[in-house]
């Protein structure tokens, strides 16, 4: 069994069985003195992990520059920017790129040298003022995460493979005695849409392209499915690392994002983000049914509703404060076939939906501590969202969760207006993201975090509670990083929020408190 480790800042191997040393003193020797590598460079140790190519990547702290993100917007990179990183206290840039700036136009096979050039800049603004520089592909030959669609399939078409694996040979050629202190190569951003034999077989050439030419450049492989999911085949290969993402949940970080389909409708988001049980189950699912309970300082006047999706064929919603009966609220199809509509199914049940936007809203009349709703007779009833209005207060909309087969939970309303879960983690979700790739760098694999951030119309302060929540799993693991984006809707600079008080700095308006919670991290 080989496995790759660091010594003295070069990655080697060692083979776990030692053959052919005749001499028993010889082996036992070598054995202890590779018993003591090992335990110098345990790779359950997150740290030890975390050095690859001679880079301890666990201090890479930066941003994403964008000038060459599409090919409407190619521009040469800002030397400003690597100064200003530099000052604020950070040392790493992303350069997330499309291929089309770089080439012929219609020939993907010649090179642009004036373009190039500009990058070769941004490589000096980089040694100039210490700053590491990974060049990625964000649109390649035959990819991208966005539209517009490739004309070919990189996973597919053998001749966008092999255009693929000579784009990086050029920038290995080109760039081969710059130290990978300096620069790394990000070879795809996001891949997705591929079988993992596809996936590896484009990356496994690309990487031997690489370093046929310049065996000592650093190579980052963004995981599967959208950089989430962690490569255990690349575990082995040295000066090869692997990165994933900081953009879970979706629902804040993308929330309202004009490219997210549908991201306008979902409820504004808190953190912790609330996950309320979507699902109340009657009197034929004894082993789910419960009541949703809410407890808190619930004020005469508070509103609470919950927005119906569907049912079967029956619910009796019933709503109580401090266990005494507020209201009632039948839901029969069968018996109100006006107020339902069937579901088209092909499934051999019948579910339905209401006709209109249908809720059940029930006021509180005096202060109460719990609030429960319970549905006391019937089968399943669905809600898309509870919404509470709290006297003199905000409208607070938290989205549920549809999943089937469980049973209702307590929540505890704060006077901040978060909703939060009286049992179990209420940052699971972070959690549950990153376990994969804290397992893969206990194996040895150096993790990075490509990207992360939220875009501008997520709350202030829900960001910045959100950004620390990882920010301190990533110190505990270990992993670099860098926000999308420097400039723009995620980043510190101009990102166009309309509830942050922004600094004038240097003609642009800085976010002085999301820059402060950044370089608390830098450190």
């Amino acid at each position: 069994m080989c496995k790759k480790f660091e010594l003295g800042g070069i990655k080697v191997h060692y083979v776990h069985m030692i053959r052919g040393i005749k001499m028993a003193g010889v082996k036992i020797v070598l054995l202890a003195v590779i018993a003591t590598v090992l335990a110098m460079n345990n790779p359950l140790n997150a740290a030890n992990s975390q050095v690859v190519a001679g880079v301890d990547t666990s201090k890479w702290r930066g941003f994403n520059l964008l000038e060459k993100f599409t090919l409407g917007r190619n521009s040469p990179f800002r030397e400003d920017d690597f100064k200003w990183i530099s000052e604020l206290g950070f040392n790493f840039v992303r350069l997330p790129m499309d291929y089309r700036c770089y080439t012929e136009k219609d020939d993907w096979s010649k090179f642009r040298e004036s373009a190039l050039k500009e990058i070769d800049e941004a490589i000096e603004f980089g040694k100039r003022y210490h700053i590491h520089v990974c060049i990625n592909l964000h649109r390649a030959p035959g990819y991208c995460i966005n539209p517009p669609e490739e004309p070919t399939n990189l996973w597919t078409d053998e001749k966008t493979q092999e255009t693929f694996a000579a784009h990086w040979a050029m920038f290995a050629r080109r760039y081969k005695g710059i130290p990978s202190e300096q620069l790394s190569f990000n070879l795809l951003n996001e891949p997705a849409r591929s079988s993992k034999e596809q996936y590896l077989r484009v990356f496994r050439r690309a990487i031997s392209a690489i370093h046929e030419i310049d065996p000592n450049r650093l190579v980052m492989v963004d995981g599967m499915n959208v950089g989430k999911d962690p490569v255990p085949e690349f575990v082995p290969l040295p000066n090869v690392m692997q990165a994933c993402r900081g953009y879970a949940p979706g629902r804040i970080s993308h929330y309202k994002a004009s490219w997210v389909k549908g991201s306008d409708q979902w409820p504004e988001p808190t953190w912790p983000l609330v996950n309320v049980n979507g699902m109340l189950f009657g009197t034929s699912k004894p082993e789910f049914k419960s009541p949703l309970v809410i407890e808190g300082d619930l004020k005469a006047g508070t509103s609470i509703a919950i927005k119906i999706h569907s049912l079967s064929v029956k619910a009796v919603l019933e709503a109580k404060a401090d266990g005494k009966a507020l209201a009632v609220k039948v839901c029969d199809p069968k018996a109100d076939p006006a107020s339902w509509k069937v579901i088209p199914t092909e499934q051999r049940y019948t579910f339905h939906e209401p006709a209109k936007p249908t809720e059940f809203k029930v006021t509180l009349p005096e202060n109460a501590r719990t609030f429960s709703l319970e549905n006391t007779n019937g089968d399943w009833l669905k809600f898309s969202a509870i919404v509470i209005q709290q006297p003199g207060g905000k409208t607070l909309t938290f989205a549920a969760d549809p999943s089937w087969g469980k049973k209702q939970e307590t929540w505890k309303l704060t006077n901040e207006g978060l909703l939060l879960p009286t049992k179990g983690n209420p940052e699971a979700v972070l959690d549950d993201y990153l376990k994969p790739w804290l397992d893969i760098s206990r194996q040895g694999e150096t993790v990075f975090v490509g990207e992360w951030g939220s875009f501008s119309k997520t709350p202030h302060p829900v960001v910045l509670a959100w950004m620390r929540a990882w920010l301190e799993r990533w110190k505990q693991a270990g992993f670099g990083w860098a926000l999308w984006n420097f400039r723009g809707s995620f980043g510190i600079l101009d990102s166009g929020r309309a509830d942050v008080e922004y600094e004038d700095w240097r003609g642009h308006k800085l976010d002085r408190k999301m820059l402060n919670l950044l370089q608390e991290y830098a450190k």
